[in-house]
């Protein structure tokens, strides 16, 4: 299991708040305009996962194991061209906790650190406005470096490979995110490929994500006065599809496989530089190559803060 932080773009909220619909909490917004100049986004991520699944289904464990992640992401983007090209710099610091039972004992493996580096630039090549509505469409590329250590050991010996902070490797992404926005109801979609390289003897599958998010403004009915405070309730569908790692060349038979997540959140923008945003994604099918650990939930609670 290598925990992916997902890069939520601090976008727009000073263009948002013009069709009174904020960005969407984990999945991407083909908005680019309105940074005027930088922002900073934080949340803290809490992922839980104890169900041991084989091939998808559920069976006993008889070692018990837990593993709690917990990552605070900061992320950074900048407008380089107004109203078209924005870009990204994202790094996490991660701490990873394993618990597991091993000969009668309850032992513990952790880490904790930044992990890796992301480089992101976001291009906006469709706009079509209309009357209390907007259609964007932006493409996403970028480059995650390996700044996360990814040989750490404790004193029984080398951390497995999901416990390690970074992949070792230098990896892609790219994708195409679409945007609409009508009155008080929003529709963000995106599709993310990270094709993922090898670092050293092992090296992580290529994974493909598929997010739909469905906003809704539920305070004030009528949005009247710019700026002024707003609240958007969201229900996201968050689908990951994950292929097989492989060590020295050989696949390795319990990792990957496919996720989907739904994931209910709730936004409150206070002003045009500041709001605040919570999540919880549960697990509605796990269907994992393998043996391995299933997702019990995963929280988010952060903000996201203009600079001008």
């Amino acid at each position: 299991m290598k925990f992916h932080y997902s890069v939520q773009f601090l976008i727009i909220l000073a263009s948002n708040l013009i069709f009174a619909q904020g960005p969407p909490i984990n999945t991407n917004t083909a908005f680019v305009m309105g940074l005027e100049g930088g922002a900073i986004r934080s949340y803290l991520k809490i992922v839980s996962k104890s169900t041991l699944l084989k091939n998808g289904n559920k069976i006993t464990d008889e070692m018990d194991r837990k593993v709690n992640v917990f990552a605070f992401p900061i992320m950074v983007p900048y407008e380089v061209i107004p109203n078209k090209l924005v870009v990204i710099g994202a790094i996490p610091y991660i701490k990873k906790e394993m618990n597991l039972t091993q000969n009668g004992q309850r032992i513990m493996r952790s880490n904790a650190g930044l992990g890796d580096f992301k480089l992101l630039a976001k291009y906006q090549f469709f706009q079509r406005d209309s009357r209390n509505s907007t259609l964007r469409m932006t493409g996403l590329g970028g480059i995650e470096f390996p700044t996360g250590k990814d040989n750490k050991s404790d004193s029984i010996g080398l951390l497995p490979a999901p416990l390690q902070l970074g992949s070792g490797s230098i990896d892609f992404i790219g994708g195409t995110i679409v945007t609409y926005v009508k009155n008080r109801i929003g529709f963000n979609t995106e599709v993310i490929y990270k094709k993922n390289t090898k670092a050293i003897d092992y090296q992580f599958g290529d994974v493909l994500t598929l997010n739909i998010a469905l906003g809704y403004r539920i305070f004030p009915k009528v949005y009247n006065i710019y700026p002024s405070p707003y609240s958007t309730v969201y229900i996201e569908l968050l689908s990951q599809f994950s292929g097989k790692d492989k060590m020295k060349n050989t696949m390795q038979k319990n990792t990957g496989g496919n996720i989907l997540m739904v994931s209910p959140g709730l936004q409150h923008v206070f002003s045009r530089t500041f709001l605040l945003e919570a999540s919880l994604q549960y697990p509605v099918s796990q269907k994992l190559n393998g043996i391995q650990l299933g997702d019990d939930y995963t929280f988010n609670f952060g903000f996201r803060w203009l600079i001008n």
